[in-house]
C-alpha cells in the first residue's frame, strides 16, 4: 500500500513513529500495537484492506471542531485528541476493506484512570450519529448499572450544550429525558445499564462498553452484540481500567485478546491499545518460576499507563494518590488499578494474615509496659458476646509496640459459639487465650478484675472505651485512681488511629505473640471508607460467618488514646473532628 505525504504526516502516523524512536514512552504493548498497524500496512494489499485517509482525518478534525472540553482547567478549550487517541480513531475509522466498509469493529481500550475515557467515548458516540453517515444509528453506552452509563451519556449532553461550542446545536442535535438525537441521520444515544428496565428492541450500531472490569458478566455486552448483527458496520468498543477480580470476564477477554497482539492468533477485525506498565524480567529465573513484577513506585513507569501525562492530565495528582497509597497500605490495590492500569487479585480483608503473622513474636516482654507505658482499650460488647480489653504498649527504643490481649466470653455458650462460629472456644479458653466467665452472660467483675491488676503493674496511662454498655464501671475506676476515657466511634474520630494502625503492622511495628483469637478476629474485618477518605473497620458479611472484630477494635482504640494529646479539655479524639483538623 502507497503511503502518501498527508498520510505520513498525519497525527496517528506521527504517534506511530514517536513510540517507535522512543520519543513518546510507553509500555511494551502500545509498542506491539504499534508493529502490528505497520504489519497492518504491509499486508494491506494481499488480505484486501487499505486506509482511506480522509475517513480517518474526519473523526479527528471532528473533534476540536465541534467539541470544547466541559470541565476543568481546560473547560471552554477545543477538544484536541491527544497522539494515543487520535492513533486509534484514525485506524478505526480509516482501515476499509474491498467493498468500502470498515475494517475494524472490535476494539480493546485499557489505560487508566482520568486519561480521557469518558469525553472521547462521548465524542465518538456523537461523531457516530452523524459524521458516520450511519442512518439511523443507535449508539448505546453498556454498563453494569445505568448510573454508570449515564456518565458518558451526560458528557456527551454537555458538549452539546456548552455555551463555548454551539456548532453540534448548530447541525441538528437535540437533548431529551433518555435519549441525544440528530434529525438529520434520525440516530439516538442512550444509556443501558445491567439495571435498565428493558432492553428489547435495540438495534446497535456502536457499543461502548463502559469499564468492562466492572461487568459480572456478558449479559449487556452479548445482548448488545447480537443487536448489531444487521448492521453492516458496527462497533462494539470495550473501554476500561484495570479491576481488582482476576477472574472476571473483562480479564478472560484481554487474556485472549493479548494472544493476538503478541502473535499466536490472529483477528484482522480487532483493533487493540493496552496502556500497561511492563513487567521486570528476572532472566535468572526459568520460565517456570517466574512471576510478573512491576517497578510501580517508579514515576517514569506510570507515563505507561496514563498516555494522558502533559495532554491535560498532571502527574502531581498521580503523585498525591501514590502517598496516600504508601501510608495507608489498604489503598495500594486501588492505586494499581485505578491509576496504574494494573490488574491486582485484591485481598477482602483488610490486612491480610501473612503481613500480620510476619510480626509475631515468642514471648510479649511485659518488661517494656513498665518501663515506657502503655494504654488500653476497651471494647464491652453485649455481655453474651465477646469482650475485648488490649493494652498497647508505647514505642520503645527501636519504635516497636507490642499488643497484649484479654478476651471474656460466657462459659455456658462456649459449645455452641464453637459450632456456630466454626472456632475453637473451648481450645482456646483452655489455653489462656481467652477467659471464660460462669454463666450465660460475661460477668464484668472478671473484666474488672484484670483492669485493676494490670493497670498499676503494667503502666497504663489511660483506658479508652467505647461508651456503649459501659455503664456505672468508668465512674466506679475513677474513684480508684484508673484513668478512663470515652473514645467516640464515629467514622471522622477513629479514622486516623485504623490508618495508623494499618500502616505500623504493614511496618511490622505493632507486635504480637501470635493470639489466634485476635488473628481470628483481624480476618474478620472489612474496611468502610467515607467519601472524604474517612475509614473505619466492621465486621461487613464476615458476621455471617460468626467472625467477631472487637480484639481490633479495641486495639486501635488503645492506639488511639497513644496518640491523642492530653489537654485540660480532653483529648483530640474526645470532640467531633472539625474543619480545622487534619490528620496525616
Amino acid at each position: 500500500m502507497k503511503l502518501t505525504k498527508e498520510m505520513l504526516s498525519s497525527p496517528a502516523f506521527q504517534y506511530a513513529e514517536a513510540v517507535r524512536n522512543g520519543t513518546i514512552k510507553t509500555g511494551k504493548r502500545i509498542k506491539l500495537a504499534v508493529d502490528r498497524f505497520y504489519k497492518f500496512i504491509e499486508e494491506a494489499e494481499a488480505k484486501g484492506f487499505y486506509i482511506d485517509h480522509d475517513k480517518g482525518m474526519r473523526v479527528i478534525n471532528f473533534f476540536p471542531n465541534f467539541l470544547s472540553h466541559t470541565t476543568g482547567k481546560m473547560a471552554g478549550q477545543r477538544f484536541f485528541l491527544a497522539p494515543f487517541q487520535a492513533f486509534t480513531l484514525y485506524n478505526i475509522f480509516g482501515w476499509m476493506d474491498l467493498d468500502g466498509k470498515r475494517r475494524f469493529n472490535t476494539v480493546y481500550d485499557k489505560r487508566a484512570k482520568k486519561n480521557g475515557k469518558t469525553a472521547e467515548m462521548a465524542g465518538l458516540a456523537l461523531y457516530c450519529m452523524s459524521f458516520d453517515l450511519e442512518q439511523g444509528a443507535q449508539i448505546y453506552v453498556g454498563a453494569t448499572k445505568e448510573d454508570q452509563a449515564k456518565l458518558c451519556w451526560n458528557q456527551a449532553k454537555d458538549f452539546i450544550e456548552s455555551p463555548s461550542n454551539p456548532n453540534l446545536r448548530n447541525i441538528g442535535f437535540r437533548c431529551y429525558l433518555k435519549e441525544i438525537k440528530f434529525g438529520r441521520t434520525k440516530s439516538k444515544m442512550m444509556a443501558l445499564g445491567g439495571d435498565s428496565k428493558t432492553q428489547d428492541g435495540i438495534n446497535a450500531h456502536v457499543s461502548i462498553i463502559d469499564e468492562y472490569h466492572a461487568h459480572k458478566d456478558d449479559t449487556v455486552k452479548e445482548n448488545l452484540e447480537s443487536s448489531s448483527i444487521s448492521r453492516l458496520q458496527p462497533i462494539t468498543y470495550h473501554i476500561t481500567t484495570a479491576g481488582t477480580n482476576v477472574q472476571s470476564v473483562c480479564k478472560n477477554y484481554e487474556d485472549a485478546v493479548l494472544e493476538v497482539l503478541e502473535g499466536r492468533n490472529e483477528d484482522d477485525h480487532l483493533w487493540i491499545m493496552i496502556h500497561d506498565l511492563d513487567s521486570i524480567e528476572d532472566n535468572e529465573l526459568s520460565d517456570k518460576d517466574k512471576k510478573e513484577e512491576y517497578d510501580w513506585e517508579n514515576e517514569e513507569e506510570w507515563y505507561k499507563a496514563n498516555p494522558l501525562l502533559g495532554y491535560g492530565l498532571s502527574i502531581d495528582n498521580i503523585r498525591k494518590e501514590f502517598i496516600k497509597a504508601r501510608n495507608q497500605p489498604s489503598k495500594i490495590p486501588n492505586f494499581k488499578t485505578k491509576h496504574l492500569n494494573m490488574w491486582v487479585d485484591a485481598p477482602t480483608i483488610w490486612i491480610p494474615s501473612e503481613i500480620w503473622k510476619r510480626n509475631k513474636v515468642n514471648e510479649i516482654p511485659l518488661d517494656k509496659f513498665r518501663e515506657y507505658g502503655c494504654y488500653g482499650g476497651l471494647d464491652l460488647s453485649t455481655r453474651i458476646d465477646m469482650t475485648a480489653y488490649v493494652l498497647l504498649s508505647e514505642p520503645d527504643e527501636n519504635g516497636d509496640r507490642y499488643l497484649l490481649p484479654f478476651m471474656f466470653c460466657p462459659q455456658e455458650t462456649i459449645d455452641r459459639r464453637s459450632k456456630d462460629d466454626k472456632v475453637p472456644y473451648r481450645y482456646w479458653m483452655d489455653k489462656g487465650y481467652l477467659t471464660a466467665t460462669p454463666g450465660g452472660r460475661v460477668n464484668y467483675d472478671y473484666v474488672k478484675d484484670k483492669i485493676r491488676e494490670t493497670f498499676f503493674d503494667l503502666n497504663v496511662k489511660r483506658i479508652e472505651y467505647d461508651s456503649y454498655n459501659i455503664g456505672s464501671m468508668a465512674s466506679d475506676f475513677e474513684e480508684e485512681d484508673i484513668s478512663m476515657s470515652a473514645f467516640p466511634q464515629g467514622i471522622g474520630i477513629i479514622s486516623h488511629p485504623t490508618k495508623e494502625f494499618e500502616k505500623l503492622v504493614y511496618d511490622g511495628k505493632i507486635k504480637h505473640d501470635g493470639n489466634p483469637v485476635l488473628e481470628w478476629m483481624l480476618s474478620g474485618c472489612v474496611l468502610y471508607e467515607d467519601a472524604n477518605e474517612n475509614i473505619k473497620v466492621h465486621k461487613g458479611n464476615s458476621h455471617r460467618n460468626g467472625k467477631r472484630i472487637d480484639g481490633i477494635v479495641a486495639s486501635i482504640m488503645a492506639l488511639g488514646g497513644s496518640l491523642s494529646v492530653e489537654e485540660d479539655t480532653g483529648g483530640k479524639y474526645s470532640k467531633p473532628m472539625s474543619e480545622d483538623d487534619i490528620y496525616i
